[in-house]
Formats: C-alpha cells, sequence, structure tokens
C-alpha cells in the first residue's frame, strides 16, 4: 500500500506540469482533463469495489500493475494529446480502485481486528501521499516533471512484487486464521 500511494502521488502531484509538455494543450484543457480523470477515479472505486468483493488481493495486484504501466507510458506518450488524455483517464480508473481495493483485503485479512487495521490503513495511507508529494517535488526539481513519472510508476509497480509476498488469511469455519492458499 505504502510503494503504491508513495508512486502515485510523487507522480499525481505533479500531473499539471506533466500534461502542460503535452503539445496543444492549453490550461482550460488541462482543467478538462484532470475533471475528466476524476470522473474516472469515481468509475474505478465502483469497478474496484465490485472486483474486490471477489478477490481484494488480485484486485490490489491487478490496480498496482495497471496504475504503474499507466504512469509509465505517459513518459513517450508526451507527444500525443489523445495518447495523454486516453491514459489519463486510464490512470484515474486505476487509482480509484485502490482505497476500496485495499480496504477490503485488509478486512479479510484481519477480521478480528478491522479498527487497529483501519487505524494503520489511515497512518499508512496519509503518510505515503506526504511522502509521494515529497519524493515527487525532490525528483521535479533535480530531474524535471517528466520525470516524477518514471519514479511514480516505478514504485507503484514494487507494489506488484510486495502484494504477491504478502500472505492473506480467511476465517476458518471454527474461527481459527488459517493461511489463504497464495493465488
Amino acid at each position: 500500500m505504502a510503494l503504491l500511494v508513495t508512486g502515485h502521488f510523487a507522480a499525481y502531484t505533479y500531473a499539471r506540469p506533466v500534461l502542460e509538455r503535452v503539445p496543444d494543450l492549453g490550461a482550460g484543457t488541462v482543467s478538462t482533463l484532470l475533471l475528466g480523470y476524476g470522473l474516472a477515479g469515481v468509475a474505478g472505486t465502483f469497478a474496484g469495489g465490485a472486483l474486490a468483493a471477489r478477490d481484494p488481493r488480485r484486485a490490489l495486484l491487478l490496480i498496482a500493475a495497471g496504475l504503474g504501466a499507466v504512469v509509465l507510458l505517459l513518459i513517450p506518450a508526451a507527444d500525443s494529446p489523445a495518447a495523454s488524455t486516453a491514459l489519463l483517464v486510464l490512470w484515474g480508473l486505476a487509482y480509484g480502485g485502490v482505497s476500496v481495493s485495499a480496504q477490503s483485503w485488509l478486512s479479510a485479512a484481519a477480521p478480528r481486528a478491522r479498527e487497529a487495521g483501519s487505524a494503520l490503513f489511515a497512518a499508512v495511507f496519509n503518510t505515503a501521499i506526504a511522502l509521494g508529494a515529497f519524493i515527487g517535488g525532490r525528483t521535479a526539481d533535480a530531474l524535471g516533471p517528466a520525470a516524477v513519472l518514471g519514479v511514480g510508476g516505478a514504485l507503484a509497480l514494487l507494489a506488484v512484487p510486495a502484494a504477491l509476498s504478502a500472505g492473506t488469511r480467511r476465517p476458518d469455519p471454527a474461527g481459527a486464521q488459517v493461511p489463504r492458499a497464495r493465488a
């Protein structure tokens, strides 16, 4: 979770300067594109929730891989308004499912400690937002706004092996916790 959210906010904090490097995208168009990102995020929340209801770990894996790939693909798409637009919408769609999928996985993994898990989730999430903005700022200052896409995408993709290595637990009918088989 920390890697995914840090990566997302390292890149997203600088979405406007990244979009401004695309030819023929003025301030009004960038604002409209960011609105489209937000609307896609709402759709992503519902899509991610539906996927997480069946398998929250798999949902988070797909979201992390998709988000990382989309953010990285924005680097070569810099010369194409159409490609940049499509990728930004896909980014919003992917990120919309992050919270609901992560919280679903957390609830499934710690059904007897949901309050403690939720508190930890909020702490990690908010710390990752701040860390992502900080890393993005340092990267943008040193290497320019396009570099934040590389850092953000790489961090998001690192969430995939981290999630694969994390075990999940499911309740046993007798009430004991047993490890869940890995997918």
